[in-house]
């Protein structure tokens, strides 16, 4: 028998989980697996990173989210201080994308998530989760899920409203989730819930990081992440005469908050985990084998290699760039053979990259943003470099006066697309937005992870 690891978080759970999907997917395949879900912490943005990488291993991805649900609903912000109901700000809960209607139900409950329940996390509630719950199979979450927390607070009777209204809704596809590193007394009340209301359990392993050796690497990242206070008497020889890193950590910060320390919260064999519950007396095969039937349920999602995904000029973009440049180039009157031999260089390099049509929709939304009185910075990063920036209006700064390097903007052996990095006065960087919004319609924003 095999197993599927449904519960697991990659970098994109910032300074929470340390590796990349494609490492994730390796582990499990090394291990004899053939599919594994992406649960990161309130965020889809690992899903196509997971979907290229699990085409080239030839393993099924499951594209998921750990959510986090409010226990009363998504508008109620109070302080965890002023709450007298004993209710959490959130809880966490496991969706994954049954099919293709399941994955854009949970891109809606992401979005409504960011835009409607964001308080201090994007935050969803029972509602919109029922509205928007076709296509998606359930897990009822770790020890921070809304059924264990009912358990821990010995609430067995808010525990069974909550299993009842999942099962309602969801039908087979809701499942207690169990886990490894779970107190006995949570497991054995869960299972034991499970059983009575007819409702399958599921086991996941909560994972962090990819291979047993990485453990060392992710307790530093949460060292960094949760900056706990360090042991004041601890110096460099007394951390330095400890046997091992995990001493060391101990050593010097005795009081971390949040430690893997004792968990094995990776992508571990199927093996190692039936012995993880044998030590704590659950024998069970059925939450293995539903890790299996969840897996089977999964059918394949929409998938597009190549995005071409910038807005194309009626006119050929090439062409539309060679006359901008070199309009601009005679109304600045410039006749020096040095600038046409470099913007020559330029736009060739542009045209082989097929990054035309980038340069023209830049260049409008700078232009239109200085023909509406909108301040703009004169350049900033390496697209100060480029003669196309300057010539079009998107820097100020004459690269060639400077001695700038094109070759900094755009590399012609690299592939990715150029980084106009542009500064806009704060108060009507809305209104350059809505503008590319009404001009181009679908449009989104995109950001840059940081991941330390």
């Amino acid at each position: 028998m095999t197993f599927t690891h449904l519960h697991v978080h990659s970098h994109y759970s910032l300074m929470d989980g340390l590796c990349s999907p494609k490492e994730l997917l390796i582990a499990a395949k090394n291990m004899g697996q053939t599919a594994i879900a992406i649960t990161d912490h309130g965020t889809l943005s690992s899903h196509r990173d997971m979907q290229i990488a699990a085409k080239e291993l030839g393993m099924k991805p499951i594209l998921g989210l750990e959510a986090y649900i409010s226990e009363t609903d998504r508008f109620d912000k109070r302080d965890i201080r002023v709450r007298d109901d004993n209710t959490s700000v959130f809880n966490h809960i496991i969706l994954l994308s049954k099919n293709q209607k399941g994955l854009i139900n949970l891109q809606k409950l992401s979005q409504i998530a960011w835009t409607e329940g964001f308080y201090r996390k994007p935050r969803i509630d029972l509602e919109v989760l029922s509205e928007y719950g076709d296509g998606l199979i359930v897990l009822s979450g770790c020890l921070n899920g809304l059924i264990c927390k009912a358990i821990e607070k010995n609430n067995e009777s808010r525990a069974i409203e909550l299993l009842k209204w999942f099962k309602n809704r969801f039908n087979d596809d809701f499942y207690i989730e169990v886990q490894p590193h779970n107190p006995i007394e949570i497991n054995k009340k869960l299972l034991e819930l499970g059983d009575k209301l007819n409702i399958k359990s599921v086991s996941t392993s909560d994972c962090h990081f990819a291979t047993e050796d990485q453990r060392d690497v992710v307790e530093l990242m949460l060292i960094l992440s949760t900056k706990p206070n360090m042991n004041k008497s601890a110096t460099y020889e007394s951390a330095k005469s400890k046997e091992n890193i995990f001493e060391r950590f101990n050593h010097l910060y005795p009081e971390r908050p949040i430690t893997f320390e004792g968990t094995d919260l990776y992508v571990e064999s199927l093996e190692n985990i039936k012995k993880s519950y044998e030590k704590i007396g659950i024998i069970r095969n059925d939450i293995f084998e539903n890790t299996l039937e969840i897996t089977n349920k999964i059918e394949e999602y929409e998938f597009y290699q190549d995005l071409s995904l910038l807005p194309q000029p009626k006119k050929d973009a090439n062409q539309q760039l060679f006359e901008l440049c070199y309009k601009s180039l005679e109304n600045k009157k410039i006749t020096n053979k040095i600038y046409k031999e470099r913007l020559d260089e330029e736009l060739n390099i542009i045209k082989d990259k097929n990054f035309s049509s980038y340069f023209l929709v830049v260049s409008e939304m700078i232009n239109w943003a200085k023909d509406n009185g909108i301040l703009v910075g004169p350049g900033r990063g390496s697209a100060a470099g480029s003669l196309v920036c300057y010539l079009l209006g998107i820097t100020e700064v004459d690269p060639i006066e400077y001695d700038l390097l094109f070759f900094r903007f755009i590399n012609p052996e690299r592939n990715d697309f150029p980084d106009i990095d542009t500064d806009f006065e704060d108060r009507r960087r809305k209104e350059v937005k809505d503008y590319l919004k009404k001009k181009f319609k679908n449009v989104a924003s995109i950001s840059t992870f940081t991941y330390f």
